[in-house]
């Protein structure tokens, strides 16, 4: 398994660098960390094969080939790792007594409201995604433009909501990708579930 962080972190971090809050820019990291870490147990947990950890502004990605075939109960075990880990560290840090606790609780608290949001791709969407994969497309375009939405909100409040700008464009950038290439996803399900149509054989010369 190969463990990266996604290139759109360099420029999110030296956001939070810039603000002058090197502290917060350090708990910031942990907790995405510490986030992903939940969605690997539970990978872990449940047998699924991850092939990749990427780390994101909003948390993290790990890749698992055919997620959309395992289990329904594995698939939302899964998702719900993440912010089940930022619950969990979000309870230690209103118990145990530490130096930037308030600023410890603020983040997880942020972490987790932004990831339970019912968008792609977030933790919220994709569990919205399992109980109604359906409304696949009407998700993609209610993400698209809330994503949008949220970029115009935030540039009026520029420079001090850059982090939170780069975050809102990121967010917009995978949707729109998720939208362009849901067709290849569609087809890629249906050679998975093998309903897709194979090709027909000449009896004679056996192709």
């Amino acid at each position: 398994m190969k463990y990266r962080m996604h290139p759109v972190m360099i420029p999110f971090l030296l956001a939070i660098i810039a603000s002058g809050n090197v502290s917060f820019y350090a708990i910031v990291l942990g907790s995405l960390l510490f986030h992903e870490a939940g969605h690997l147990l539970a990978a872990k947990w449940t047998g699924g094969p991850v092939r990749q950890c990427v780390i994101m502004p909003y948390g993290g990605e790990i890749v698992i080939p055919r997620f959309s075939r395992l289990p329904r109960a594995d698939r939302l075990l899964i998702v719900a790792g993440g912010p089940a880990a930022t619950a969990l560290l979000l309870a230690i840090s209103f118990f145990v007594q530490m130096p930037g606790r308030d600023l410890l609780i603020s983040t997880q608290l942020a972490l987790l409201g932004l990831n339970l949001l019912p968008f792609l791709p977030l933790d919220g969407g994709r569990a919205a995604l399992i109980f109604f994969p359906e409304q696949k497309i009407a998700l993609i375009l209610l993400s698209i433009s809330v994503s949008a939405a949220a970029a115009v909100f935030f540039i009026l409040y520029l420079p001090q909501s850059a982090p939170y700008l780069f975050l809102a464009l990121f967010l917009l950038l995978q949707n729109i990708l998720h939208w362009r290439y849901r067709k290849y996803e569609r087809v890629l399900e249906r050679v998975y579930s093998g309903s897709f149509p194979k090709p027909a054989v000449d009896r004679k010369s056996g192709l």
